[in-house]
């Protein structure tokens, strides 16, 4: 029982029983004053008639007269009744009132019972006793007078009951409210969520209590703040330039090479190489600082002009003079017409001291599956070509396009019509062998062979031609039907372009309450780019789907230079580290220090690591020693078929 209650509780009790004992004590006082009313009633009455009648006794001819005088008195209706006796005891005259019916409950009657008194008074005639005369009074009057008096205390207590509780109750609110909103900022603290109490008591005991719960969230908050900005830091002197602020050359070996690895993720795009061809001069003739400012303005240049019609790219600094820009899903038309405005852009950068012009741009297509070294040499070549071409740009065009659009959009629209997923699952386990959940990967039927649609070409397809929203939707129907025969947890992809979009948000909120077995059973993987877009609307939707016992996963974590302050936001069940931190872990000083650093800071947000993409016995053993909660990859166990 809570406080709130029990001192509710016991303030009721003790107030009800004074309430009780009032009116109790009351109602007995005036019972008692009745019957003592009563009791003097009938003796002066006694007396006063006695006196009367008194010359009159003992002889039968005045009877007469004694009845008249007796009827004066008694027709009053106030006594029960009077009766006259001779002196050897024999009744001379009776006079007795029915029983009535009075405008009192039986049951306060028999609860209140008034005894009406008898009194007595002789009759003398000289020194000698002529008879003696018995008065009792009506008790009827005297219960109609109880009865009111009690139904008048009554109300006058009972309001003094209510106000009391009133009272009461808003003594222990204003004493209950803050140890709540203390308690509701306590657990908010054990899951990292810094806030204050807005509402401060005026009692000087609470305030100072809910003033040093405050002061400790807030010193909490900044010593959390500083634990990831130091871990952020760590990242951006490990993968950051430190002059343009844009990845280095490591962040982008590791960024591209997971791209032309994950077939599940990444796809197809752009790499685009531009090289400041004057630096080398510049930096001889003019010294370092103009040489920086000459590679700033290039850098800012590049990405204002990538923001405008690109709103997702990544830009790293290679080496002092070259600068690679990797679009995803970009096409050859839109590659053409941004390496032409890029052109154009820096021609209008160029000075007198750019010998050689401001850049040179080469760019060229790539697939996943691609080789790593094969896609820089096909850019190198193109950038060859750039410096000797008027336009100093050059597109690689040795890359034949498999699928047109048109092919394409057919095939995603049959898809979407067929309405069926296959599933593959793999599994994320923890050192110990227990398994998180497992994650179901779609396989999608191609119905001109045998096999199953490339996901790594259909994936940006469906992008490139606004079907991926709709695509999300059949494959999470399916998953969710499938997975009603699943024991365990089951972790469904979603891109960032569905789960940013309110159509797909609204349809997944009316969707999951007509699959309740398999909402708890969900476990939404949501990539980690979602989180730099509206963080506001996002938190709001995951929210939502927790209500409905749906569990989060953050997938790709690190990749982009952004996401730990959000973590707090969406408080998420899982953070799977992308693959690029976790290959050769063991031997990467670099990417040791910032994979420690973000399990400290996951843990302290009571959150679970996934490392994926695990593949050797060394990188296990390491993501073990430092932490990592649970693995997946092939070294883990291979994707299979998921059961039906």
């Amino acid at each position: 029982m809570s406080l709130a209650k029990q001192f509710g509780l016991g303030f009721f009790v003790v107030l009800f029983l004074v309430f009780i004992g009032t009116l109790w004590v009351n109602v007995n006082n005036t019972r008692d004053f009745i019957q003592q009313q009563l009791a003097s009633h009938a003796q002066d009455t006694a007396t006063s008639l006695g006196l009367s009648i008194t010359p009159y006794v003992g002889d039968e001819a005045n009877l007469p007269i004694i009845e008249s005088m007796t009827n004066v008195i008694f027709d009053r209706g106030y006594y029960q009744s009077i009766q006259l006796t001779d002196a050897d005891n024999d009744v001379v005259m009776v006079k007795n009132n029915p029983d009535e019916i009075y405008p009192v409950p039986s049951w306060f009657m028999n609860m209140f019972e008034i005894n009406a008194p008898v009194a007595t008074t002789n009759l003398n005639t000289g020194w000698q006793i002529a008879g003696s005369l018995e008065v009792i009074s009506n008790p009827g009057f005297g219960y109609e007078q109880l009865w009111r008096n009690t139904v008048d205390t009554f109300w006058v207590v009972f309001i003094i009951f209510v106000l009391a509780m009133i009272f009461v109750w808003g003594m222990v609110r204003a004493i209950t409210m803050p140890l709540l909103s203390v308690v509701s900022q306590v657990d908010a603290i054990s899951n990292r969520k810094f806030g204050e109490v807005k509402q401060i008591p005026t009692t000087p005991e609470l305030k100072a209590f809910v003033n040093s719960v405050n002061s400790m969230s807030f010193k909490l908050s900044e010593m959390f703040t500083q634990i990831s900005e130091q871990s952020e830091k760590y990242r951006q002197f490990a993968y950051s330039d430190s002059l343009t602020k844009v990845g280095n050359r490591r962040a982008f070996e590791l960024a591209f090479k997971q791209m032309l690895t994950d077939p599940e993720e990444h796809s197809q795009g752009v790499l685009i190489i531009m090289r400041c061809s004057s630096l080398a001069q510049v930096n001889n003739g003019y010294g370092g600082e103009v040489a920086d400012n000459y590679v700033v303005r290039v850098s800012e240049a590049a990405k204002f002009t990538c923001s405008k019609s690109f709103p997702n790219f990544n830009m790293y600094r290679l080496n002092g003079a070259d600068f690679a820009l990797v679009i995803e899903d970009c096409s050859r038309q839109k590659c053409t017409a941004l390496a032409e405005e890029l052109a154009t852009v820096f021609l209008g950068l160029e000075k007198s001291e750019y010998e050689q012009g401001t850049a040179h741009i080469g760019a060229a297509e790539f697939h996943c599956g691609d080789d790593f070294k094969a896609c820089l040499e096909k850019v190198d070549s193109a950038l060859a070509i750039a410096n000797t071409v008027s336009n100093r740009w050059q597109l690689a065009s040795n890359l034949a396009v498999s699928q047109g659009n048109e092919a394409w959009r057919e095939k995603i629209q049959k898809l979407i019509a067929l309405g069926t997923s296959d599933f593959v699952c793999q599994s994320i386990v923890s050192p110990s062998g227990d398994v998180a959940y497992q994650e179901w990967f779609a396989r999608l039927p191609n119905k001109s062979v045998s096999d199953s649609l490339p996901m790594a070409q259909l994936i940006p397809a469906s992008v490139r031609l606004d079907y991926a929203e709709k695509l999300d939707q059949m494959i999470v129907s399916q998953a969710l039907v499938k997975m009603q025969n699943s024991t365990g947890l089951v972790g469904i992809n979603v891109s960032r372009l569905s789960i940013l979009a309110p159509e797909f948000q609204a349809w997944l909120l009316a969707t999951l309450p007509q699959h309740s077995q398999s909402c708890t059973k969900l476990v939404l993987e949501i990539p980690e780019r979602a989180l730099v877009n509206d963080m506001n609307q996002l938190a709001g939707f995951v929210k939502k789907l927790k209500t409905f016992g749906v569990k989060i996963t953050v997938e790709r974590f690190g990749a982009q230079l952004a996401g730990i302050t959000h973590l707090r936001d969406i408080s998420p069940d899982f953070l799977k580290l992308d693959g690029r931190f976790v290959r050769n872990i063991h031997c990467e000083p670099d990417n040791q220090l910032f994979v420690q650093s973000l399990v400290s800071i996951a843990h302290g947000l009571n959150i679970k690591i996934i490392a994926e993409m695990v593949e050797s016995l060394e990188e296990s053993i390491w993501l073990k020693g430092v932490g990592i909660d649970y693995q997946q990859g092939y070294f883990i166990g291979a994707p299979r078929p998921s059961v039906d």
